[in-house]
């Protein structure tokens, strides 16, 4: 990790722009449309988990070391994406204040953040919601409840109303004159970490998940962490090097095998504590390495990247209803359970890549989500 200069815009009074160069990070770009992307694979596994969905298994009885595979892939997933994407929402979001100003990140941030969440409410969520229960039979005792289900949960779109609460929190703490390239941040932030994620009991490896429109403030103080030391990261210019990437060796290895076995086959009553220091080092480790492995592969620009992370946005926000749907399809059929897995992944992708492009991405949907974008004479070919 390099530091190539200290802190630019906190010494500048808050509401004032920086002149920086107008550099465009396409490593963490890459990586922050990954994060996304790695939903879609996230969301799609559950399905395949022992208990996760009855009727997966009331169909086929998949043998215990296939879900197994699915279960190990779920866990591993859900340990490091949504660390890793809170950590880039504040280095980003130090970007846009340092270049545009605290005013103009509030109203960008509500633009991209705030707008889609206030409409997702009304579509987005209701209808996933109904995918739910027809693909899994659920009773509901009204119609008219459908539309306002938001009220009870926000889905898998709980990260931008979280976002929404952490950029307010980063605006005001703005405005009072916070130094966030404060070399003590480097020190504290791991180990804050561990103070909610002692306080977690989920049963699952990672944080736990809240989803209601009152959510669980243990499980946002756990983000916390992760967006301020990106925005440190940003504050201090601090390049993560590639050669972080090794770090992903002892992270996928010991480090998760280690978390999991102490979570799930240990029953003393110092194995959850210590389960609990495993899952941290391992979302902290996966966020460096995974940042060094995205330095290594991805610093250069390329329109196909740059263009899968202005579409993982809408991916994200209509592939779980889409995968509800793709299950319901396949569950009865007679084929590999990983030909399912993987026919859902890419069948569902596909379908909304297809529907981005000619539907969304020159739209208005597509500027509120990304900004305008100009078609050009290969717009259809690589965006």
């Amino acid at each position: 990790m390099s530091e190539t200069q200290s802190g630019q815009g906190s010494a500048d009074v808050a509401e004032g722009v920086v002149s920086l160069p107008s550099r465009r990070f396409h490593e963490l770009d890459a990586l922050r449309a990954f994060a996304m992307l790695l939903g879609i694979v996230l969301h799609t596994a559950l399905f395949f988990m022992p208990d996760a969905w009855s009727k997966a298994y009331s169909a086929e009885g998949y043998p215990a070391e296939i879900s197994g595979i699915y279960t190990l892939l779920f866990f591993a997933i859900h340990g490091f994406r949504m660390p890793v994407f809170f950590l880039l929402s504040g280095f980003f979001t130090a970007l846009l204040w340092q270049r545009r100003g605290l005013r103009q990140l509030a109203i960008q941030r509500l633009k991209r953040i705030g707008l889609p969440l206030a409409i997702g409410a009304f579509t987005v969520i209701p209808i996933t919601t109904f995918a739910f229960l027809c693909a899994f039979d659920v009773e509901e005792a009204s119609l008219f409840w459908w539309p306002f289900i938001w009220l009870e949960t926000l889905s898998h779109l709980w990260f931008l109303w979280f976002l929404l609460w952490l950029c307010a929190g980063f605006i005001l703490a703005a405005k009072l004159g916070v130094k966030f390239d404060n070399p003590i941040i480097w020190w504290l932030a791991i180990p804050l970490t561990l103070v909610p994620q002692l306080l977690m009991h989920e049963p699952v490896f990672g944080p736990d998940t809240s989803d209601g429109l009152f959510f669980n403030p243990i499980v946002l103080a756990y983000y916390v962490p992760f967006f301020v030391f990106g925005v440190f990261l940003y504050q201090r210019d601090i390049q993560v090097s590639h050669w972080w990437t090794l770090a992903l060796l002892p992270a996928l290895t010991v480090v998760l095998f280690s978390g999991l076995t102490l979570l799930y086959d240990v029953k003393e009553d110092w194995a959850k504590p210590l389960a609990d220091v495993f899952q941290v080092a391992f979302a902290w480790l996966m966020c460096f390495g995974l940042m060094g492995l995205f330095r290594l592969i991805a610093a250069r620009e390329r329109s196909w990247v740059r263009y899968l992370s202005d579409a993982s946005y809408w991916l994200y926000l209509w592939h779980l209803a889409l995968i509800v749907i793709a299950f319901e399809l396949l569950v009865d059929w007679q084929v590999s359970v990983h030909l399912k897995f993987t026919g859902m992944v890419v069948g569902v992708t596909v379908i909304l890549l297809v529907v981005y492009q000619f539907g969304v991405r020159y739209t208005p949907v597509g500027t509120m989500l990304n900004g305008k974008r100009t078609p050009t004479r290969s717009a259809y070919r690589v965006g």
